[in-house]
């Protein structure tokens, strides 16, 4: 099966997160080459006509990949970060209107975000591995500790190359400051009201 992706954009006209699916399915990899990397783009967007579920229907908006258009490609992380800055929450509780349980997961069906942005020093943020899988500790700027699962296809295609979790918290040394794009992951089916907290998005500055 192919691999999908989720892709997520701030819109400046109406200062909110949104969630850009292509006929209410994710992206492959072939739709993600339209957006050359990390883009500032134009597209047509509608809302969805079938029921969604909150709080993922905060943000899910069907577009018509024909009508995207790049205007900007940002080739570094410090660009993209300065260009959203003000999609930014003071800490990851605010994104989710202080839903958040256990420093784990919103319940599903809960009407708030389910999408936003943090900023910390990137020495807030290190990679590490559980069972073989990519994570994330994040020290919060309200001091909540965080170790939320990598999600972000950046940062994953960097882990499987080495399988070193040195390179990226190397890589965090570089710059003083981490816009972290924070997102619930879709209810799993064992535990299918909870939508847990991912790392979906890292720009350092």
């Amino acid at each position: 099966m192919k691999d999908k992706f989720c892709v997520a954009g701030w819109d400046i006209g109406e200062l909110r997160m949104k969630r850009l699916l292509i006929n209410r399915g994710y992206w492959d990899e072939s739709d993600l080459k339209k957006l050359n990397g990390n883009s500032w783009v134009v597209v047509h967007d509608e809302p969805l006509e079938e029921p969604r579920n909150y709080p993922h229907r905060t943000e899910d908006i069907n577009i018509d990949l024909a009508t995207l258009r790049v205007k900007e490609s940002y080739t570094n992380g410090k660009d993209v970060a300065l260009r959203i800055r003000a999609s930014a929450s003071p800490n990851i509780c605010s994104i989710f209107d202080n839903k958040v349980k256990e420093n784990s997961y919103v319940l599903q069906n809960t009407k708030c975000a389910s999408l936003g942005a943090i900023e910390v020093a990137t020495q807030n943020v290190e990679f590490m591995t559980e069972n073989g899988k990519l994570r994330a500790n994040i020290l919060d700027n309200d001091g909540q500790k965080y170790c939320l699962k990598a999600s972000c296809k950046h940062i994953r295609d960097i882990f499987e190359e080495t399988k070193n979790v040195e390179v990226l918290n190397k890589s965090m040394a570089s710059a003083n400051k981490a816009h972290c794009r924070i997102g619930l992951a879709r209810p799993f089916l064992m535990q299918e009201n909870h939508c847990y907290l991912m790392l979906n998005g890292l720009f350092l500055y």
